[in-house]
Parts: C-alpha cells; structure tokens; sequence
C-alpha cells in the first residue's frame, strides 16, 4: 500500500513538472545581425481600449508591400509579452481611397497560438486592389 501511494504521489509530482515547465516555455530567437532585409514600415495610431489585453500582446512593427502588381499585402510582428502560452485572436480590414470599409469575405477573425515570449508575424493580402489602407484589430 505505502509502495503504490509512494509511486502515485511520485508519477503525479513528475506529470505536475512537466505541466509546468511545458505551460510555461519561453522562446530563444536568432537572427542575423545586420538584416538584408529592407522593410516598408508602416507608422501605426494605436487606440486602446483593453488595456490587460494591450499588456500581454505588443505590435513591434507593421510592414506593407504590393504584390500580384496592384494588391496591398500587411505583416504585423506581434510580440506575446507574457511568459506563458498565449492565444491571439486578430482581424484585418480593409479600406478604400474614400476612407469607405470594403467587404473581403476572408478577413475574419483569426486565432494565433503564441509561446511565452514569443514574437511571430501574422499576414495578409487584400483581394481587393481598391484596397489602400487597413485596420488590425485584437480581441481576446
């Protein structure tokens, strides 16, 4: 009887361990030092109105292109500011030259799984070219 307490009290401190340690992981990242890359950055307005959500997600940077010659493509890094796993659920819209929404079936709300401390760029083209701007939005 002592023997299998013993063993269910040790298998359930192990399981409890790597519960822990698997919730709680942080991300190592490496990149190169000095970046070929040469981003559009876009400068962002930023308006809060949760801030417990503002405090666990951060937009490091927004970055657009042009593909397929007259498309708007937008990248996002979104960085998880907490040390553990967080789920981010985001929104793109797009909007017209008159500052008018366009309806684009696929920008619905998203879900993004992130690691403590993780940082991951989240994208999208417009299937619109009238499309000149956009809004990202996060909820939780």
């Amino acid at each position: 009887m002592k023997t299998t307490l013993r063993l269910t009290a040790a298998a359930l401190l192990i399981a409890g361990a790597l519960l822990a340690t698997g919730c709680a992981s942080n991300v190592n990242t490496y990149e190169r030092a000095e970046s070929q890359a040469a981003p559009n950055y876009v400068n962002d307005k930023r308006v809060i109105t949760d801030n417990t959500l503002a405090g666990t997600f951060r937009v490091v940077s927004l970055n657009q292109a042009t593909v397929s010659g007259n498309l708007l493509k937008i990248q996002a890094t979104v960085e998880n500011l907490k040390n553990s796993q967080r789920r981010l659920n985001y929104k793109f819209e797009w909007i017209d030259v008159d500052g008018m929404a366009i309806d684009s079936p696929n920008e619905v709300w998203k879900s993004q799984l992130f690691q403590g401390r993780e940082t991951l760029t989240i994208s999208t083209v417009s299937i619109n070219p009238r499309a000149v701007d956009f809004r990202l939005k996060f909820r939780e």
